[in-house]
């Protein structure tokens, strides 16, 4: 709110936000929020809401046209005037390209009240949500190129704040902009969202002893101490973990008290009950969107099944023993960015640059080693142990080329594995 006001230094020359983080991390959650706060402090705002599901919403189509229908209820005549002119000399101007929408719709009708006299002590906010889940990647970099150049000349008091996951064609057009025009927040593992997932789950959880249709039969102390650290603990820092819990133990039809013991793993759930089924679909649509999932599945699951180590999570490492080419984790890892993190990792005790696999969700393990849950991305682990052994077998046979090969890795001693 500080950046939108400009009352932050460090962003006061920003006219970008990048908010980006993982998958369920609460990027819609902090957007919805924010666009609330600025209707309530009577800025003038538009906002777009991309939505993977929805037909109307999982394009561009209607980006333009809803922001400057939204845009054109909230200011001045003025820019009505020049808005219908601009449907009166193009009444197919919906049907046009995205840059010629902006500059019709947007930015020559704010340029035309500005002319008029108008003036605002208040940034006009334009908030883009999910950007993502635009359902054309190139798409999704026009329209940032489109947000840097209606605010190039900086002749708009226009601030405009877009979220997403960090996805390939989104990361890189962001990266290509100049750094004095764009600021960002990243909701990764060094934001502190834990107290902020427990605040929630309390005032939830609160809520259904309130509620709930059978909360005379919820004990005074539900839920736990240890109950919430748990769920805490699961989520990983993405409140789509704790939201699904929250929704599964609401169920009108259910105990709560029951339900959240499912959660916990104390009871299991009936035959087709799954307490995860959201988070599930989301998962599931994640990795039907990549190529070479049955790879990709391979190096996750050596991830997931070894114990947790820079060794074992080296990217060096993983593509000596499974015999990829250097840098092809990073290539086959680009396209999940929401859900395994791939980077260089400053803080691993070796001192020598190591890039590492990290695996953004502790609900991911759980979703992948449960059959039922991953149905044909199941990490089978008896299976994968196996395929393991006989490539540690492979590698034993060829063990001189192996150590040559691993000499110039960063840990000293990694063919004592074999």
């Amino acid at each position: 709110m500080d950046w939108i006001s400009g009352l932050n230094e460090d962003t006061r020359d920003a006219l970008i936000m990048w908010l980006y983080g993982a998958a369920g991390a609460g990027k819609s959650a902090i957007a919805q929020t924010v666009a609330e706060i600025l209707e309530d402090q009577h800025f003038v705002l538009a906002s777009f809401f991309f939505s993977r599901n929805d037909p109307q919403r999982g394009t561009a189509k209607l980006l333009v046209t809803t922001l400057a229908y939204q845009l054109a209820v909230m200011l001045p005549p003025v820019f009505r005037e020049r808005l219908g002119l601009a449907f009166e000399n193009d009444p197919l101007i919906t049907t046009r390209s995205l840059e010629a929408q902006f500059k019709n719709l947007i930015r020559e009708p704010l340029l035309e009240l500005l002319h008029s006299g108008f003036s605002t002590n208040k940034h006009i906010a334009v908030i883009i949500d999910g950007l993502d889940e635009c359902d054309d990647p190139k798409v999704q970099s026009r329209v940032i190129d489109l947000a840097f150049r209606l605010l190039n000349s900086r002749d708009l008091p226009l601030r405009i704040l877009i979220a997403s996951r960090p996805e390939t064609e989104i990361s890189s057009s962001f990266n290509t902009k100049p750094f004095s025009t764009l600021a960002r927040i990243a909701l990764d593992h060094n934001y502190q969202s834990e107290w902020d997932i427990r605040d929630f789950l309390v005032d939830e959880l609160n809520e259904i002893k309130t509620q709930h249709r059978l909360r005379s039969y919820i004990p005074i102390g539900w839920p736990a101490e240890d109950s919430l650290d748990i769920l805490v603990q699961k989520s990983s820092g993405q409140f789509i973990y704790a939201s699904t819990v929250v929704k599964y133990a609401a169920s009108p039809r259910h105990r709560p008290t029951h339900r959240l013991e499912i959660v916990l793993s104390i009871h299991q759930p009936s035959e087709g009950d799954s307490p995860f089924a959201e988070l599930d679909a989301l998962y599931r649509h994640i990795l039907m969107g990549v190529e070479d999932v049955d790879l990709i599945l391979q190096i996750i699951g050596f991830v997931v099944l070894h114990p947790p180590s820079y060794f074992y999570s080296s990217v060096t490492f993983i593509e000596a023993f499974l015999s990829l080419a250097p840098g092809n984790v990073q290539l086959l890892m680009q396209n999940l960015g929401s859900l395994v993190l791939v980077e260089n990792d400053p803080d691993n005790p070796y001192g020598a640059e190591v890039i590492t696999v990290r695996i953004l969700h502790a609900s991911l393990r759980d979703y992948l080693l449960d059959q039922s849950r991953s149905k044909d991305f199941f990490l089978d682990h008896l299976k994968m142990h196996t395929q393991y052994a006989e490539l540690c077998l492979a590698h034993m046979t060829a063990l001189p080329a192996l150590q040559f090969n691993l000499s110039l890795h960063p840990f000293t001693g990694m063919s004592s594995m074999f």
